[in-house]
Parts: C-alpha cells; structure tokens; sequence
C-alpha cells in the first residue's frame, strides 16, 4: 500500500505578485506581461544559475524573447541568471544567460495561471539557439489545437499544460517532483525516481481554488524514462491515472480543463 503523502506548501505569502495582463494574440492563454513574441507551452527540467548556486527549476513556456520558470522561492526583478534546459529537438542542451523581468509569488487560482515562479528576458543566445526556439514555435504554431497536449498515450484524453510542485508515495518511497500536465483522468509527474508501470501511488498536489491539498491514489499507466526526443516531449516521468474519484473529484478536474479549452481561440481553417 502506498504511503500518505506530506506536504506544507503555503497558499499565500505576504506581497505576492501576480500578473493580470493577456498578452494580444491566439497562440496562448496563460496570463502574463506583455512581450510582442508568441510564447508556447513547454514543460522541461531546467537547471537554473543565480549568483553562483544551481538549483532545479520547471520550464513552463518559451518565447524567442525569454522564458518563464516555476522555481521557489522566485528571484528578484532584474537578476541576472544563467539557464540549462534540453528542448525537444533532439539537439541537446541549450545554455542560455538571462535576466528575471519580473516574478510572481501567488498560487495559480485558475487552469490559465502560471504557478509561482519568474520570467525571464534571454540575454545571450546565439543564431543557432534562436534558430532552435524560431523552429519550435513555428511547428507549435501549426497544430490544429495546439495548447492541448496530444502526444501521450489514449490521445483521445485531453490534456492541458498545468504545472504545480506534487509528491509521489509508493512502494519505491517518497519523492518530490512537478505535475506537468493534467486530464480529468490523471496527471502526468517529472519524478525521479520513476516508479514502475502499474505500481500503485498516492500523489499530491495543489489545485487552484482548493483550499486543501489534492491527494489522491493514482496507478502508474505509463513510464518516460527516457529523455525528450520530439515535439512538446515531457521530461522523465509518469503518467498516473486516478484510482476511484468520487464524483465531486471528476468535476472538479474536468471544470479546470473545460475552463482553459474555454479560452482557446478559433483557429483558422
């Protein structure tokens, strides 16, 4: 049997920011300042610099102009930071110097928030990085519904990027990692270790506009050991399919996607 998961994640710390501001445009609907680029979902691992110490960060969207990172506590405006993250191009790790723009302290009270985190503004790349990110978006760009992620498995089950910091509990132990994206079904986790298919697991995490922590039993339907090798690939992880939601729980969930579909824009025939 799986363990109970514990966390202490607080909802609201004193002076939180949060940013407001749509950015023009349909290729996105998470709320953030303005930059004039398109961004798009790209949920990756990152290695993030500040001042000397590296810590792991979650990539959650990406522009030819910067980034936005899930990392606590977030660094201050105009910080210089340096940072690693693979994209899935199957060309390697890309090291880009950056500077943060601004940052948010909130917990996301919406499918379309960003958690707690910071953008970012890249300072240093090359022609060949740009080349890169330029090629990214522009495939991105051209998916019918392209903020929904279609990749995994029983592709029939729609999810949406959602990021949020989760512990996994099972027969492996207890580890700490990131939601990455979420169905009304279950929830795809960078985690490492990667439990086994099948194994059953407890996962906990924060959902916007719950007050209490979402932990739920959850089985493993399928494993990503390997590194990201294709379009919008997810780093190593799982994908965990609920066991047994009640009712209110299926509604819950499936609200939160309806709510980020909802916002998707037309696209052009």
């Amino acid at each position: 049997m799986p363990t109970t998961c514990s966390c202490s994640w607080s909802r609201k710390r004193p002076g939180a920011t949060r940013a407001r501001t749509t950015s023009p445009g349909t290729e996105r609907v998470y709320r953030q300042p303005r930059s004039g680029f398109t961004r798009i979902p790209c949920v990756q691992a990152c290695t993030l610099e500040v001042g000397g110490r590296a810590g792991e960060a979650m990539l959650c969207n990406l522009s030819l102009l910067g980034a936005y990172l899930h990392f606590e506590p977030p660094p201050d405006t105009g910080t210089r930071v340096s940072l690693r993250f693979t994209l899935p191009d199957g060309e390697g790790e890309m090291t880009a110097d950056a500077t943060v723009t601004w940052f948010n302290q909130a917990p996301p009270d919406s499918a379309t928030a960003l958690p707690a985190g910071c953008g970012v503004r890249f300072t240093g790349l090359g022609p060949a990085e740009l080349r890169r990110i330029s090629a990214l978006v522009a495939s991105f760009q051209s998916e019918p519904r392209p903020l929904i992620e279609r990749h995994e498995p029983r592709p029939e089950k729609v999810r949406i990027p959602f990021v949020a910091p989760c512990v996994v509990a099972g027969a492996f132990g207890t580890a700490r990692g990131s939601v990455c994206n979420l169905s009304a079904h279950g929830v795809y986790v960078a985690v490492d270790p990667v439990p086994e298919a099948g194994a059953a697991v407890i996962v906990a995490f924060r959902l916007p506009g719950l007050e209490d922590l979402f932990e739920r039993a959850a089985m493993v339907a399928w494993r990503n050991p390997e590194g990201p090798s294709r379009l919008r690939a997810l780093p190593p992880g799982c994908g965990l399919r609920f066991a047994n939601l009640s009712g209110e729980d299926r509604a819950r969930l499936s609200a939160l996607v309806d709510e980020y579909t909802g916002q998707l824009p037309p696209r052009a025939s």
